[in-house]
């Protein structure tokens, strides 16, 4: 009896530890197949995102950009429309990025490419427009230019008070897609079907759906397509059979355009099995490209503040421009609390521009810029408004931080020597001063206030800051605070 006591709990061991190697060896097994099947879809998917991203959303974003540009902005709200210096400034923009650039003004009912052409906007033969303007979504994809077909990014543009003033847009020629997919294509082995909204096939990679003058393919025409709706938020795979060919079609939403895009890839017999009987393993996979989705889009985001960035400075003074201004004062109202708007105006700076020349009044503006910034806390900004004006916004609870700041200011410029080539100059500024609750008064009603006392403060001889009469009062009533720098 006791050598099979001995044995039973030898054998129970051995049987566990046989079912442990048989169970690691399947679970290594299934592993090794689900880590391969990973790695070939990592493979697939991550350079249609760097595809999408490049391709796709970096256009978007300069257009976007583009529009939100107060240059621009504010030459299609003006009456006096140079169509030269337009122009001009277009062809610069396609030298710099490589893009075609368009303006069409609703003012003028004209359009203007950066290769220097112009096309008259008349209803019944310019549909896009006329379609565009009629819709709301302010961002659209569309095709265009006989001979030689574009895919454009349009964005609407509009003035201060919401009117349309027109769109601005980013074109690449339909070639350029193509020479890239054909890239992807030698290097991956699959193929593209980007469709819009109404399943047409803008862009592909399959030299007969490839879009022209007079031919858009649908989907609809394909055989192997499944009318179903599809989510465009899905990631849906599945095998179909194209001419005894098996492919694995992937689909993906581009929610910036509403588009979505078909990825097929060619499986042999073996593979299309594989990843049929994995598929939903494989599923889980979608999580890490999903993080990869998510770190692309932060990295455009970074792209984009950059180009917002470049168009939202003062060449001259390194400053802030009104655009950044503007930008910066919606920040400060949705943070809430009351805030100080000063304006600032040189004085005589014509005196100094007809006299010494404008060498020396850029000079006289650099130096200025420099005392303002000196004198602003933290939270503060200044930047150029224009000209020889300069604005500050001071989240503030009191006009008396304003008024301190102003006068540390004027102070500071008023003693301040600007040496130029053979001599020097001294330079002073008139204030005017405005305080408001923040978040119920536009910029342009509050500037509006300081801008008149700004004139008060010059008609009294300048070289003064001037408080309008709500914040005057205001500041009677209480002792100044110190603004800390």
């Amino acid at each position: 009896m006791k050598p099979s006591i001995i044995t039973r709990p030898i054998v129970i061991v051995l049987m566990l530890s046989l079912g442990g190697a048989f169970f690691y060896a399947t679970y290594n097994a299934i592993d090794n197949i689900v880590a391969d099947q990973s790695r070939v879809q990592q493979e697939t998917v991550s350079p249609v995102y760097e595809l999408v991203r490049d391709e796709l959303l970096r256009p978007l974003y300069i257009a976007e950009t583009f529009a939100s540009s107060i240059h621009f902005t504010t030459t299609m709200d003006s009456p006096g429309l140079d169509e030269d210096i337009l122009l001009r400034r277009l062809q610069d923009m396609e030298q710099d990025l490589g893009l075609k650039f368009f303006v069409a003004s609703e003012l003028t009912r004209k359009q203007y490419f950066s290769d220097g052409s112009t096309l008259d906007l008349v209803e019944g033969e310019v549909a896009w427009y006329f379609e565009g303007m009629a819709q709301e979504k302010d961002i659209m994809a569309d095709l265009g230019k006989v001979g030689d077909v574009h895919l454009y990014f349009d964005v609407k543009i509009y003035g201060r008070d919401r009117e349309f003033l027109g769109y601005v847009g980013v074109g690449k020629p339909i070639r350029q897609f193509i020479d890239t997919f054909d890239q992807y294509k030698a290097r991956y082995g699959y193929d593209f079907l980007f469709t819009n909204e109404r399943n047409e096939i803008i862009l592909t990679s399959i030299p007969e759906l490839v879009v022209t003058d007079a031919y858009i393919p649908t989907l609809e025409s394909l055989e192997w397509f499944d009318h179903g709706d599809v989510s465009q938020d899905s990631h849906n795979s599945e095998v179909i059979q194209v001419d005894d060919e098996d492919f694995l079609i992937s689909e993906f939403g581009i929610e910036q355009l509403g588009w979505r895009l078909l990825l097929l890839t060619p499986l042999e017999a073996r593979q299309a099995q594989t990843t049929q009987a994995f598929m939903i393993s494989a599923a889980t996979s979608m999580g890490s490209v999903s993080l990869l989705a998510v770190a692309i889009f932060c990295l455009m985001l970074l792209y984009k503040k950059h180009l917002e960035k470049r168009t939202e400075v003062d060449l001259l003074t390194g400053l802030p421009n009104r655009s950044f201004i503007e930008r910066r004062y919606a920040e400060l109202q949705r943070d809430g609390g009351s805030l100080c708007a000063i304006i600032i105006d040189l004085d005589h700076f014509k005196t100094i521009n007809d006299t010494h020349g404008h060498d020396a009044g850029d000079r006289v503006l650099k130096a200025a810029a420099s005392v303002f910034g000196e004198v602003l806390r933290d939270r503060d900004t200044v930047g150029r408004w224009g000209g020889e004006e300069f604005v500050m916004l001071l989240p503030a609870k009191s006009v008396a931080t304003g008024k301190s700041i102003a006068e540390r200011a004027r102070r500071r410029l008023e003693s301040l020597t600007i040496d130029l080539r053979d001599s020097s100059v001294s330079i002073t500024a008139s204030f005017g001063v405005a305080f408001g609750p923040g978040r119920d008064e536009s910029l342009a009603d509050l500037l509006a206030r300081a801008d008149k006392v700004l004139y008060e403060a010059k008609e009294m001889g300048r070289n003064q800051v001037k408080l309008c009469k709500e914040a005057a009062a205001e500041a009677l009533a209480s002792q100044p605070d110190v603004a800390s720098a």
